[in-house]
């Protein structure tokens, strides 16, 4: 079953009325339900033909439940954006920020996120559309969230990578700022590729091409 998306057209909605959830619980319950059915309806439908209605009858939530969260279809997709990019970077491609994950003499701390995030891009198809072609095309905002997407991910390798450096300096090379994020997004446009073609079972095969890729941008030399 699908953790970032999905309709909830066969459940039933959350209970009305005296519940056993705090106000809050049950508020943030609702929100996942519209999130997750959001994040569904975008990737089948595209954002500019999805409409409230779609979200609402997919999450199996009042229309009023969704107007007392978001004021528009806008906010609900910012949100949704914001629950993409925390699950990238919370589950994904933390790794590369935490000291303990980085293996300074092998590719074993830039594999390991790349493979976790090829074989998300699989198991979550509908979130990975939507993240890879829905959000950054929604309007400016969304757009601007999208640039910035490749920064953060640059400063996160750029930390595995200084790690690795001063760990193992014979293994890798001082390389300029901008190239933390062209190697992160070099990698990413090619998985965005099949993404668009819906050929998400060729996807896995990427992994040792992005990691050569990446480890050729930082100035990777295994041992002897």
């Amino acid at each position: 079953m699908s953790k970032y998306s999905g309709s909830h057209g066969d459940q039933a909605g959350l209970p009305r009325g005296r519940s056993s959830l705090a106000p809050e619980e049950a508020r943030e319950a609702q929100r996942r339900r519209i999130v997750r059915a959001a994040i569904s309806a975008f990737a089948e439908l595209g954002y500019v033909n999805t409409t409230i209605a779609d979200i609402v009858g997919r999450a199996r939530v009042a229309r009023q439940v969704f107007y007392e969260l978001y004021p528009s279809k806008e906010d609900c997709f910012l949100d949704a954006e914001a629950f993409g990019r925390a699950a990238l970077f919370g589950v994904v491609f933390a790794p590369w920020g935490v000291p303990e994950a980085i293996t300074p003499r092998s590719d074993a701390w830039i594999r390991a996120p790349w493979r976790a995030y090829l074989r998300t891009c699989v198991e979550e198809q509908e979130f990975s559309r939507a993240w890879a072609v829905e959000f950054p095309n929604a309007g400016p905002r969304t757009l601007t969230l999208r640039n910035s997407l490749f920064e953060e991910f640059g400063k996160l390798l750029r930390q595995g990578h200084e790690r690795a450096l001063q760990q193992a300096p014979e293994c890798w090379a001082p390389v300029p700022e901008r190239l933390y994020e062209a190697a992160f997004a070099g990698g990413y446009e090619l998985v965005y590729r099949l993404i668009c073609a819906h050929r998400y079972a060729e996807i896995p095969a990427l992994e040792d091409d992005i990691v050569d890729f990446t480890c050729r941008v930082l100035g990777y030399r295994p041992p002897a």
